[in-house]
């Protein structure tokens, strides 16, 4: 011990009574501010006493009665037990016993227990109001929570527009309701109706909204590297896998993936898809095990899978493993009151990005824009405004092009696996089924025999008596 340091048992001994119980005092009172909970107090309290006192015990109770002057009595084991009130200015706070055991140093005078009842019940006093100020902070914590989850579910960011009665169902109603949980959500619509703003509305309001979003748009995807780029690959797994690769999966884990226009996938890869959502495990192409992943699957599609489904294009029980949550987004066509809101916002945009001030939108213009079909929706309508934009410098957004009034097209472009999978079945329904021979389909499109089954097999087409190619 250094030369001028002083135990507080060699300073009690030093000093006069009176000055003991004022370093009693004064202790307790640096000990019970240090204190904030009732769960604290007791202890730190406890541990000053015992400094300066042979305590054996000390019990606080709340609102209990005690009697108007301190009470001290002998104990079974020879001790000295004090019963005395904790009133402070305002009242009694509650009651205190206090076991003191033989030899000690102070004299536990009526004035000295009462001016530790004192302290002790400011002390009381002190840590209740902190609990209700922390009672009252949590609570205004969750009214704060509360109320920012009404408004994200309310006030939609810039850019989202839902004037319409039904994509103000879909981004006032439904989406709130199911970004609270991880169900699958399917978002079904159009090319160009905003399903990717649905979904990142849903993970914006989820628990992830702090992890990561990504999109992959399986149509994309070359067919060799589907498997890879979804669930990864190990090192070597084939020519050119040079290091392990993280899938899309693995990279999302955590956050939200959106796989957009999941219907093109293939089966193979529709397999291995099915087990991450029902499992939640991914196997990397290659890899001799299986890597636990956490991810909030959201898909999107423009095809109809209840008729991949029905010729065995598409998984059945994929597809009722997706539809758990179906989110229907209407064409731009069938929401007219969303149009003029969309054009202003589309034009501010594009103003925005092109350094010029926002164009005058006329109610002529407004009339041309209303009576056109829209059938690439929001996305053709973005790709109308900034051509216009483009072409007109002055103050008025002029149309570059006329807009044909005419009803819209009765088809639309097929992908390259749906018109494969559309001439392959029409030349197998002309040969009644036969793939060999000059008669058979395989010779009406030009290719071998094997070649047309192994495409059969990609695309998923069976013959038509039911035997699978």
């Amino acid at each position: 011990m250094p030369r001028n340091a002083i135990s507080v048992a060699s300073l009690l001994t030093m000093t006069a009574p009176a000055d003991r119980a004022l370093l009693l005092l004064a202790d307790l009172g640096e000990a019970s501010a240090r204190a904030h909970t009732e769960a604290t107090l007791v202890p730190a309290v406890s541990a000053v006493l015992a400094r300066h006192l042979p305590l054996r015990r000390l019990d606080l109770r709340r609102g209990a009665g005690a009697p108007g002057a301190p009470e001290v009595r002998r104990g079974a084991g020879g001790e000295a037990v004090a019963v005395f009130a904790l009133r402070d200015a305002e009242g009694a706070v509650g009651c205190a016993t206090m076991a003191i055991g033989e030899g000690a140093a102070l004299d536990l005078s009526p004035a000295l227990i009462e001016a530790i009842g004192r302290l002790l019940a400011v002390a009381l006093r002190q840590v209740q109001v902190l609990g209700r100020v922390a009672a009252i902070a949590r609570r205004a914590q969750g009214e704060k929570r509360a109320l920012r989850e009404e408004l994200d579910r309310v006030a939609l960011p810039r850019g989202v527009v839902a004037a319409s009665p039904a994509m103000r169902a879909i981004f006032h109603e439904m989406v709130p309701l199911v970004a609270r949980q991880d169900t699958t959500v399917l978002v079904r619509g159009e090319t160009g109706t905003g399903k990717e703003v649905i979904a990142r509305r849903v993970h914006a309001l989820s628990r992830r909204a702090e992890r990561q979003f990504l999109a992959v748009n399986c149509g994309a995807l070359p067919e060799g590297l589907v498997e890879s780029a979804l669930f990864g690959h190990e090192r070597g797994a084939f020519t050119g896998a040079a290091a392990r690769h993280l899938g899309m999966f693995e990279r999302a884990s955590g956050g939200t993936l959106l796989l957009d226009e999941v219907g093109e996938l293939p089966r193979a890869a529709q397999a291995k898809l099915l087990r991450v959502l029902q499992e939640g495990e991914v196997e990397r192409v290659g890899g001799e095990g299986t890597v636990r992943v956490s991810v909030r699957v959201i898909a999107a599609t423009h095809r109809p899978l209840e008729d991949m489904v029905a010729r065995g294009a598409f998984r059945e029980d994929l597809y009722y493993r997706l539809q758990v949550f179906p989110i229907v987004v209407p064409p731009l066509r069938e929401r007219p009151e969303d149009l003029e809101t969309l054009t202003r916002v589309i034009v501010d945009k594009v103003a925005a990005s092109f350094g010029r001030a926002p164009p005058r939108v006329s109610a002529a213009t407004m009339a041309r824009l209303r009576a056109h079909d829209w059938p690439g929706n929001v996305r053709e309508l973005e790709n109308v405004i900034e051509r216009s934009m483009v072409m007109s410098t002055g103050d008025e957004l002029v149309l570059s092009a006329p807009l044909s009034a005419a009803p819209r097209a009765a088809g639309r472009v097929l992908t390259y696996r749906e018109a494969a999978q559309r001439c392959i079945e029409e030349a197998l329904r002309a040969s009644g089924g036969k793939i060999y021979g000059e008669d058979g389909a395989a010779a009406a499109l030009g290719l071998k025999p094997t070649t047309l089954q192994s495409k059969m097999r990609k695309l998923g087409i069976r013959r038509e008596g039911g035997e699978k190619s």
